[in-house]
């Protein structure tokens, strides 16, 4: 009878070799470089690719403590609308799809056609891009293996500043390390506030900009995958750079990635990675009337109901150590800082173009003055930022009555 009950159990102990390896994880990443010439996002209209500088990707992590999972998925592009989060992930409501925001990939919106009137969207393209997510979240579910979770954290205030208010930008490199029980290196997160844009409107190619040698320094050093997700970066937190060259995205990235492995260095374990994940999705209004006439006139191809638009945050708290918080623009850091306070753990991310992108997230009282003049012709509104707070609140508490719309 023993004999028999050893072989039983003997299988489980190599999925879960010890008590500290009860998460699993799996990463995979999936090229999503276009195979034609594209229109490129950001910086001005009619600027169409030439050539590829480094391949663009989409990449997923995923993670599950036993009963709850959840899928981090990274993409190289400057945004997606709702309406097309929800095309790929259907009736899962456990994946979280965030754009990292550069300037030099496909336009995904539509805002960078040929002219200000016609969209910049290839829908071969996007049609290829949301196959290739999916096929990412399979294959990162389906290489799921036991995984120790460890987190840290740096500073990093040289890489990028403030354009509007130099000071005011939230210099945390926050980083989740994953790894086998036996030490071998799965997937490394990297969650840092600043548009990749060190590229500028005068270059053609396709890049990830400073992304790249970021992902090149962390992979070539820590091993494993590394994911790239950004946080609060509007209102306009970009790169401190001489020059828009790929020198100075290689400075940039690598400098962001020396971060990364000072953090790994004394990065600490989390003992019990238990997960505990939340999700809304509302209503947010559209004031915005130059939004609402780029959806009549096709340019955003996302649905205006009433003059509103669906959007969704999530919350993620990871063994009490680590606690997540996404929101579905380019918050800026003031309205990232707000974020962030309401979170209690030792650790904290607030994931930006998180499932949606609505343009730039303001505190009402930066609404419509000088300084914030652009962004707020780029916001939905003067209240979209305490709507966002406000669902925060309830999805940190715990206290939503229902989730989804």
């Amino acid at each position: 009878m023993f004999k028999n009950l050893l072989f039983i159990f003997l299988p489980l102990l190599f999925i879960f070799p010890s008590a500290e390896a009860r998460l699993l994880a799996g990463v995979s990443r999936v090229k999503i470089t276009p195979s034609f010439s594209v229109y490129l996002a950001g910086l001005g209209n009619n600027r169409k690719s030439e050539g590829v500088h480094d391949d663009i990707y989409a990449t997923a992590l995923y993670l599950n403590d036993g009963k709850t999972s959840v899928v981090i998925v990274s993409l190289d592009l400057i945004g997606l609308f709702h309406d097309d989060i929800q095309d790929i992930c259907g009736n899962r409501n456990d994946i979280i799809i965030a754009c990292t925001h550069q300037h030099s990939g496909p336009d995904t919106l539509g805002l960078w056609g040929p002219d200000e009137t016609t969209s910049g969207v290839n829908p071969e393209y996007l049609a290829f891009v949301k196959s290739r997510v999916r096929e990412a979240i399979d294959e990162a579910m389906k290489s799921a293996k036991p995984a120790i979770l460890k987190v840290g954290e740096a500073r990093e205030s040289e890489a990028a500043y403030n354009a509007r208010e130099e000071n005011l930008l939230d210099p945390a490199v926050t980083c989740l390390f994953l790894e086998s029980p036996e030490g071998k290196p799965i997937a490394t997160v990297v969650n840092y506030a600043c548009h990749p844009e060190v590229l500028w409107e005068d270059n053609h190619l396709i890049t990830s900009d400073f992304v790249y040698y970021l992902r090149d320094l962390s992979e070539r050093k820590i091993g494993g995958t590394t994911i790239f997700i950004n946080g609060a970066l509007g209102g306009m937190v970009t790169p401190r750079v001489k020059e828009h060259s790929f020198s100075e995205a290689k400075r940039v990235g690598e400098a962001i990635g020396d971060k990364v492995i000072e953090a790994w260095r004394k990065a600490e374990k989390i003992e019990n990675p238990k997960i505990t994940h939340r999700y809304v999705r509302f209503k947010l209004p559209v004031e915005n009337p130059r939004f609402l006439l780029a959806s009549q006139m096709g340019i955003f191809k996302r649905k205006t109901e009433s003059g509103s638009v669906n959007t969704e945050m999530h919350f993620l708290d990871i063994g009490g150590k680590l606690q997540i918080l996404t929101n579905p623009g380019e918050a800026l850091p003031k309205v990232g800082f707000a974020l962030k306070e309401l979170l209690k753990a030792k650790y904290k991310m607030i994931i930006g173009l998180a499932c949606d992108e609505i343009g730039y997230i303001l505190p009402k009282e930066d609404f419509g003055t000088p300084l914030y003049s652009y962004e707020s012709s780029m916001s939905l509104g003067p209240k979209t930022a305490d709507i966002l707070l406000q669902f925060g609140r309830k999805l940190v508490s715990g206290t939503l009555k229902k989730q989804g719309l």
